[in-house]
């Protein structure tokens, strides 16, 4: 296996940074980029570990790279708002599918998996199959057709079968039978009378 088919394993963007890691983030930028007001570190590292509070290994290491790309545009010493800005909007597409899973897996939950949703008790369902059967008698009353019970449909209408029936041989069938047998008869004979001769052997 080659390095460029090596599974890709996601990184963790939710594991928080440490005191540790923050440090080294802010020792390197200190290293690579001149303060607008040098000052001692010993006073403004508590600005930035405050900036720098409840964030992630992902977004701060992301950050870094980002400012290193020219992201906030000046090459000094980002602020510790600055700081927090950048890290905030690494994060900013991740906040945003969650807040979409979240609203869709409201959208499409049964009402009772919806926190805060009221439940019903044996007394909101009494109330309602009481509700219900006022509402049977009520239509029962002004609209009798609708509960009415309706007839079953009629069956489809049978084929005779004349399979088993005997046929009656009338005198006019019996013509009508002679008649053609007389106009076949007569139909052959011409045939033979136009068909050529055929030589004797």
């Amino acid at each position: 296996m080659t390095a460029s088919n090596l599974p890709t394993i996601q990184p963790d963007i939710y594991r928080p940074a440490s005191d540790s890691e923050k440090l080294t983030v802010l020792t390197r930028l200190l290293a690579t980029y001149p303060c607008r007001a040098p000052s001692d570190f010993r006073l403004v590292k508590p600005a930035y570990m405050q900036a720098m509070e409840k964030v992630s290994q992902y977004a701060l290491f992301e950050a870094e790279r980002r400012i290193n790309q020219n992201a906030l545009g000046h090459g000094f010493m980002p602020s510790p708002s600055e700081l927090r800005g950048q890290i905030d909007h690494v994060m900013e597409p991740f906040l945003e599918r969650e807040r979409r899973a979240r609203a869709e897996a409201k959208r499409y939950a049964w009402p009772r998996e919806i926190e805060g949703s009221p439940r019903l008790d044996e007394a909101a369902r009494a109330r309602i199959r009481e509700l219900h059967r006022q509402y049977r008698a009520w239509r029962e009353v002004n609209h009798p057709e609708s509960t009415r019970a309706k007839a079953p449909p009629k069956p489809p209408r049978q084929i005779p079968d004349y399979s088993e029936e005997q046929i009656e041989i009338t005198d006019a069938l019996r013509r009508a039978l002679k008649a053609k047998e007389a106009v076949t008869k007569n139909l052959s004979s011409a045939s033979e009378r136009r068909r050529p001769h055929e030589p004797k052997p």
